[in-house]
């Protein structure tokens, strides 16, 4: 039966730390095509794709997937939540974030373990929500909080690297 359990999973050593410092956005439409086997995607496989690189303040960013099975209809499916910071109101962020709600990016997600994984992989990422916010005191954050949403067949895929990709950080 295809249902069947293949491995089991021993006792995990406590070296891993929370958070994300890098989100990668590509155009929908842009990765599509990748082959995923084993839960992954090769080396070199993003050769000739743009990326357009945000870094992110340390543990300021957040991505939740959640497996959702129902007995009743027989389905699964994944649904992935993406929530990130960015310090300081600016005019061109504001214009890209806009961008960004217009369409419906696929996300790669650099966490602080160094594992990269591809959000919205078939259907692409939406923007929720985008809170620019200025604080109240002196010490409370001026920036952007924006949070995506993605519903997809699989679970997101690990990307083994960014190997040829073209990374696009202007925008200082």
């Amino acid at each position: 039966m295809a249902c069947d359990l293949t491995s089991g999973r021993l006792w995990q050593c406590k070296e891993q730390v929370g958070g994300i410092n890098t989100v990668y956005f590509a155009d929908f439409g842009d990765l599509s095509g990748l082959t995923v086997t084993d839960g992954a995607i090769a080396t070199g496989a993003l050769t000739g794709k743009t990326l357009y690189q945000y870094q992110l303040p340390d543990y300021t960013g957040n991505l939740t997937e959640t497996l959702t099975a129902s007995a009743e209809s027989g389905s699964i499916f994944y649904e992935q939540a993406l929530e990130i910071t960015l310090h300081k109101l600016r005019a061109v962020d504001s214009d890209e974030i806009k961008l960004l709600a217009k369409g419906r990016p696929h996300i790669i997600v650099k966490d602080n373990n160094d594992n990269l994984l591809l959000l919205g992989k078939i259907k692409g990422m939406n923007v929720t929500t985008v809170a620019g916010q200025s604080g109240t005191a002196a010490g409370d954050m001026s920036g952007y909080v924006l949070s995506f949403t993605g519903s997809e067949y699989d679970a997101a895929p690990f990307v083994a690297d960014l190997t040829g990709a073209s990374i696009v950080t202007t925008n200082p």
